[in-house]
């Protein structure tokens, strides 16, 4: 298979393995369905390696930032209703976690994927 740089998007001979985990699993899928798979191995060359490095801390500080808001709109949605006096409603239970699994759902847009160190996780 072809290498292919993740961040220019260019045939390189070199470069350090993207991890093939669920979300890079999941597009494969879909475009394997759609007929429009091109089966490269997705790698980031030498050059751009500081931009990934950047560009992943970004995506996992901003995952722990939708993470917390999901988790606060979770519990504050049904629980400020029964502060003020309301009485309890499984409607706000289940419109709360519907709703921060959407938050939670924004942090895939900008999603970039870990290297692949090669060690094996349980």
């Amino acid at each position: 298979m072809t290498k292919v740089c993740w961040l220019c998007e260019k045939e390189v001979a070199e470069g350090t393995p993207l991890k093939n985990d669920v979300v890079i699993r999941f597009i494969r899928e879909w475009k394997r369905k759609f007929g429009i798979l091109k089966g490269n191995d997705l790698v980031v060359c030498s050059e751009h390696l500081g931009k990934y490095t950047e560009k992943r801390k970004n995506f996992e500080r901003n995952l722990v930032l939708y993470a917390t808001i999901a988790v606060i709109v979770a519990i504050g949605v049904p629980i400020l209703p029964l502060l003020m006096g309301a009485s309890f409603n499984f409607t706000s239970i289940c419109f709360s976690l519907v709703l921060a699994v959407m938050i939670f759902a924004l942090s895939i847009l900008k999603y970039v994927p870990a290297l692949d160190t090669g060690e094996g996780g349980a």
